[in-house]
């Protein structure tokens, strides 16, 4: 099992901060918010965590803690947008922030090492606690889906109008769960940079975006398990699409096709369904069962 795990690290870490990202995303979208910021503290979180693991010389857990923090922090400041800019426009606005900040990190050499990026970083975090981290993020996506908290973000991704007509704060959910996105976001660059020891800007483009919202789509959007099943499919595909050369993409997107034309609760959706399939079997099996049992 050890051995399979060096083989294969690579492709878990791959695995993993392609989670991270989708579950950034999806938990702002799971309450109404469509962010586009989340590469942006994907960015934050690789560039800084980079910075004091290299330069400064930080503990691990320190810089962890601070990435994640300054990403909160940076979620707060942001919040406000939410009350002025819906749906669309609030997608734009955040789109338009992942922008500058990569546009900031190919200027700022001194930081960012400029448009070659950063190199030789400590690479800290072992395999074991880089899943452990995975895993308590999918916890939080579960827990979030319950109770009075799952309800009103349900609520909220419906209809905001309706939201506020109960009660709902809607902006306060929308504010904490933007932030928790953001938090989420940083984890991931924390992780992709202390795995990997090279960060650049290259990282952060339009495709880790595209990347992170097919994470999100191929899973599913609203239910806790998708980001985690998307990452899975989106890692694995490359490796097992290796002998098609150059139709490896064009098979990949024929897949997303698929799966948002046939499928669009995302494979979570598809495993319910065949979940629910299975069970409405097993049900009829023991009627039929127990009526020839009286006949």
């Amino acid at each position: 099992m050890t051995n399979w795990f060096l083989v294969n690290a690579p492709l878990i870490q791959t695995f993993s901060v392609l989670a991270l990202l989708g579950y950034s995303v999806q938990l702002a979208v799971r309450a109404g918010v469509l962010s586009f910021a989340t590469i942006g503290f994907y960015a934050v979180g690789g560039y800084v965590s980079a910075h004091l693991l290299k330069e400064e010389g930080w503990p691990a857990a320190l810089v962890l803690m601070s990435t994640v923090l300054l990403g909160g922090v940076l979620a707060v400041i942001m919040s406000p947008m939410l009350t002025r800019l819906k749906a669309l426009y609030l997608a734009m606005a955040t789109l338009a922030v992942t922008l500058f900040i990569q546009a900031l990190a190919q200027s700022w050499e001194g930081f960012t090492g400029g448009a070659q990026g950063m190199f030789l970083i400590p690479r800290v975090l072992p395999q074991w606690l880089m899943l452990i981290l995975v895993a308590a993020v999918v916890a939080l996506a579960w827990y979030t889906q319950r109770g009075a908290w799952g309800r009103a973000v349900t609520t909220l991704r419906e209809d905001d109008v309706l939201s506020a007509a109960l009660g709902i704060r809607v902006t306060r959910y929308q504010a904490v769960a933007f932030v928790i996105s953001a938090m989420v976001g940083s984890l991931a660059g924390f992780v992709q940079v202390s795995t990997v020891g090279v960060f650049g800007p290259t990282d952060v483009g339009f495709s880790t975006v595209v990347a992170s919202l097919t994470v999100m789509v191929l899973g599913g959007t609203v239910v806790w398990i998708g980001p985690l099943m998307g990452a899975a499919l989106l890692a694995l595909m490359p490796v097992y699409l290796t002998g098609t050369g150059s139709w490896n993409l064009i098979i990949q997107a024929l897949v997303l096709l698929a799966v948002v034309v046939y499928q669009p609760d995302g494979l979570a959706g598809l495993l319910r369904a065949v979940w629910n399939m299975i069970g409405k079997v097993r049900r009829t099996s023991e009627t039929k069962h127990v009526k020839e049992r009286v006949a």
